[in-house]
């Protein structure tokens, strides 16, 4: 009795298809993790910006026209400190994009920041910009 084996083979030739499937899979772990890894690091960085311009804002704040609380007895900013405390600040971390403005006794201390990517470089994504901002007064009282 002869067997007569018949070699099962697909209709289409499919050789190769599982390498495709595994190669687009990898590349949306990778952005998968870039995202994560790369959001994280922006966050991070956007944390440490508004930190940073809390404690502008807050030297800003704390930059009283002393001849005017000594005639009046009232608290008042002197604006022009004010502005060049904060902006200072600020400049010496390396912040861009700084704005500090003074209204009344109301310090407003905002800039940017860039993020570079450690992961999404990979898809052409360099960098994010961040931005933070704050606001203090004086404590009367």
């Amino acid at each position: 009795m002869k067997r007569c084996w018949k070699r099962l083979r697909p209709a289409g030739d499919e050789r190769g298809s599982a390498t495709v499937f595994v190669l687009g899979f990898a590349t949306v772990l990778m952005v998968g993790a870039g995202l994560v890894v790369d959001g994280g690091l922006a966050l991070n960085k956007r944390s440490q910006l508004t930190d940073d311009t809390e404690q502008a804002a807050r030297a800003g704040a704390s930059a009283i026209d002393i001849a005017v609380l000594r005639d009046r007895n009232e608290v008042v900013i002197d604006e022009g400190q004010a502005s060049a405390v904060a902006t200072d600040f600020l400049s010496a971390r390396g912040y861009t994009n700084i704005s500090v403005t003074v209204n009344g006794n109301r310090v407003t201390a905002s800039a940017d920041s860039s993020v570079d990517t450690a992961i999404l470089g990979l898809v052409g994504i360099d960098s994010f910009t961040v931005h933070g901002e704050a606001v203090a007064e004086p404590e009367i009282g």
